[in-house]
């Protein structure tokens, strides 16, 4: 991770630390275990959130058009990032409509506990 990037994610860190009512829908803090971790975040996934975030498609279908995937498999991996509130899928008459509700997803890649996040906040 480049310092930019590390910078950025401490300087938000500490805002959500210091007014965390000004953030509880903005971010999403996962606490993951290695199988976890390597289930959710496989190369599609991450690239049905990112279609999602850029192209906000208005339903699955069209979703999977843009990824040029089967629309059942583009489902099973949506409700599997709905499970972790990494997607929100809404049902609107006959169309699901999957989107992205958070702007900064936050995956620890240790184990830390909260008197340490303390620490790395302080920093």
């Amino acid at each position: 991770m480049n310092g930019e990037r590390w910078k950025g994610i401490k300087a938000y860190l500490a805002q959500v630390w210091d007014s965390p009512s000004k953030y509880p829908d903005k971010a999403l803090l996962l606490s993951l275990d290695e199988k976890e971790m390597s289930q959710i975040f496989t190369k599609k996934r991450l690239e049905l959130v990112r279609i999602l975030w850029e192209k906000k498609p208005k339903n699955a279908t069209e979703l999977s058009k843009h990824a040029k995937r089967k629309l059942s498999a583009v489902l099973r991996d949506l409700s599997l990032l709905e499970k972790f509130h990494i997607v929100k899928m809404e049902k609107k008459g006959k169309n699901i409509v999957p989107r992205v509700e958070k702007s900064v997803l936050i995956v620890p890649l240790v184990k830390i506990k909260a008197k340490e996040i303390a620490k790395i906040v302080a920093r």
